[in-house]
């Protein structure tokens, strides 16, 4: 397994992780106590599913940005690998 990968997973969890929590509380913890009346600006329901389709996407996407390195390092490994050989594949 090469380090991107390894790194593409361990983002992805992280990514599914804040897409599986609830919005609401962590938007309360960071935002709302700068604000005078936060229940009035709380968040909707469309704006909360908007960010936890976010974080989803950017999971799968760090995934495939993943398999994609690992994929780039196997062909240069085999590249390396035929060039060494003394008489040929």
């Amino acid at each position: 397994m090469s380090f991107g990968l390894i790194l593409a997973i361990v983002m992805a969890a992280v990514f599914v992780c804040l897409g599986l929590a609830d919005q609401r509380r962590m938007w309360r913890r960071v935002k709302a106590r700068w604000l005078r009346n936060w229940e009035a600006q709380e968040l909707s329901g469309a704006v909360v599913a908007g960010v936890r389709v976010f974080f989803f996407a950017w999971a799968a996407l760090l995934l495939f940005a993943g398999c994609q390195a690992q994929e780039a390092q196997d062909g240069t490994d085999r590249i390396g690998r035929e060039v060494n050989l003394p008489y040929g594949p």
